[in-house]
């Protein structure tokens, strides 16, 4: 079994990217200049959707610019995470591994600071915040120590 095979191509990494800008650019549209586009207002089957009333498994008209931007911001962040380096290697693997250690103890901190000193909305944006904050927290520790190696690694 080849090492490594789980991860990506390294192709991925830069779809990623673009994934990630567009739905960064798609958030920002809706949350800072609250903008919804009425090409997002579309029809979609909703297992639950729960507003003046609840309904269960039924297709409802929603503006969805939010849910695309997610869904783009989720993929682009998990194209970039695991896609394989350049030089993936047995070293790289197990920077990959004290990254995800970081990245669990950070967000499971981040955690207990929300379920602590956050209420009501303000606890579900916590939430929300804590989808990419795993993807941010892991790339930026990951970055950090792939640096530090290659500059290691180049000084001998």
């Amino acid at each position: 079994m080849k090492n490594f095979s789980l991860l990506l191509p390294r192709a991925f990494k830069p779809v990623g990217i673009v994934l990630t800008g567009a739905g960064i650019i798609f958030l920002i549209i809706r949350f800072y200049y609250g903008i919804k586009p009425e090409i997002f207002n579309l029809k979609a089957f909703a297992v639950l959707s729960s507003y003046l009333e609840s309904k269960y498994f039924e297709v409802i008209k929603n503006q969805m610019i939010e849910e695309i931007g997610g869904v783009l911001l989720l993929t682009g962040l998990f194209m970039i995470t695991f896609s394989r380096e350049k030089n993936e290697n047995h070293d790289v693997g197990m920077i990959r591994l004290q990254a995800f250690l970081i990245t669990a103890y950070i967000n499971t901190f981040f955690l207990i600071i929300s379920i602590l000193f956050t209420f009501g909305f303000g606890f579900v944006y916590m939430l929300i915040l804590n989808f990419v904050l795993g993807f941010i927290i892991y790339l930026i520790s990951f970055r950090i120590m792939i640096y530090r190696y290659n500059r290691k690694q180049k000084d001998g």
